[in-house]
């Protein structure tokens, strides 16, 4: 924790009013919840890890089981914890940086989540960047450390990039049974990357086009899914007509084969593809560069038209996986492009420099909640603001990492 200590921290929560508490003391006593937070959940894991201690060596109860009986809490969230205790153990900078307040359990999660998945030579090696990892966690959301923690096992694995496109193809499987208690038919698949690509992305739009009908007003979007998927496989009430394409997202030195390029590109959803998969769609695809100058592309349509053109969402998608406000998870197809100087109030130009995706509720927000959203041109950093002037968030797009 920073200077003051978690008592003084604590001792000043219990002075406050929120009750009669101004937007200074408000803040200030949202930092200290979070400061503590942060302090509790590093004391939390070192016991965590205490405990498997004591039950390796004495034979007590083991962390999982402790920490449900005296945090009662549920065996899942408990394991949780107990994963993030380990994590932690291996990794002294990024605990210190909890306890600080610098991260959060959300980063120390993904860092137990992404290790937990490897080799022990890969993850002997992650634990060798400790420093490089805390620093990546201190400037990222969790969502965004996940992605670059996942980039870096990439780098560090020996896997050259063989397509194991056939392989995938052979595992791939689907289940269809009836649950007996509800009389539902419960369909569970695994399916070859390029297939889940298609069947999303059509599943998608179909989504999207019962959303506009009337009689399904209301519904959830699982809701919605499900009967997109019946109408999409019995072909009876398909309403929308968009193409199943696969977009993969690669840099140009990585599909060349250049020196020390990457090995993976990106599917649209941001699961790994490896690079010869790429080049056996390259023989049969339309490769569409996203290059933001002179490319013939209209990416720059100024007040010609509101709404944002097919190459400009091309070229946004490169850069942004989900909406582009703080952690938001929601995914780039489910949302609108908005301009950060409006169209109406400020002329604002469709200029890509001057777009970014939002969800639904971010973009309500934007406009009818009066937030403010300042997107630096060079950078590409976005702050948005709430109506009183106070910090909501800032955030960078999500750029295709190079392999070094």
């Amino acid at each position: 924790m920073s200077m003051m200590s978690a008592r003084d921290r604590v001792s000043r929560l219990d002075r406050l009013d929120p009750a009669v508490a101004g937007p200074g003391e408000v803040g200030t006593g949202l930092t200290d919840i979070r400061l503590l937070r942060g302090w509790l959940d590093s004391r939390e894991a070192a016991l965590a890890c205490r405990q498997d201690e004591l039950a390796a060596t004495i034979g007590a109860a083991p962390a999982v089981d402790a920490l449900g009986r005296s945090g009662k809490t549920s065996r899942r969230h408990a394991a949780r914890i107990t994963a993030r205790a380990h994590a932690l153990d291996a990794s002294p900078s990024l605990s210190t940086a909890l306890e600080s307040g610098t991260v959060s359990a959300d980063h120390a999660d993904a860092f137990a989540v992404v290790t937990g998945s490897v080799d022990d030579r890969v993850r002997e090696r992650i634990v060798e960047l400790d420093t490089e990892v805390v620093s990546a966690a201190t400037d990222r959301t969790p969502e965004q450390f996940r992605r670059h923690l996942r980039d870096l096992v990439r780098q560090l694995s020996d896997d050259d990039g063989i397509d194991r496109s056939e392989q995938q193809r052979d595992e791939a499987r689907v289940s269809l049974t009836l649950d007996e208690t509800s009389g539902m038919g419960v369909i569970r698949g695994e399916l070859h990357p390029d297939d889940f690509q298609r069947v999303n992305r059509r599943l998608d739009a179909e989504i999207n086009a019962l959303r506009k009908q009337d009689r399904h007003a209301g519904k959830r979007r699982d809701q919605l899914a499900a009967i997109a998927l019946v109408d999409l496989v019995c072909g009876q009430r398909a309403t929308s007509r968009v193409p199943a394409e696969v977009i993969i997202h690669v840099p140009l030195d990585a599909i060349n084969g250049a020196p020390g390029a990457s090995k993976f590109g990106e599917y649209l959803d941001g699961a790994p593809a490896p690079v010869e998969t790429i080049r056996r769609h390259a023989c049969d695809a339309n490769i569409i560069p996203a290059v933001l100058s002179g490319t013939g592309q209209p990416l720059d349509v100024g007040r010609a038209q509101r709404l944002a053109t097919r190459a400009q969402r091309q070229a946004l998608r490169t850069m942004y996986r989900t909406c582009a406000i703080g952690d938001c998870p929601i995914s780039f197809d489910r949302c609108e492009i908005h301009h950060a100087l409006e169209w109406r109030a400020d002329q604002g130009p469709t200029d890509l420099k001057f777009l970014f995706p939002t969800c639904s509720y971010h973009h309500h927000r934007l406009h009818e909640g009066r937030w403010r959203a300042q997107l630096d041109e060079s950078t590409r950093q976005l702050t948005i603001t709430y109506p009183d002037g106070t910090r909501h968030s800032g955030s960078h797009p999500d750029l295709l990492t190079h392999a070094s």
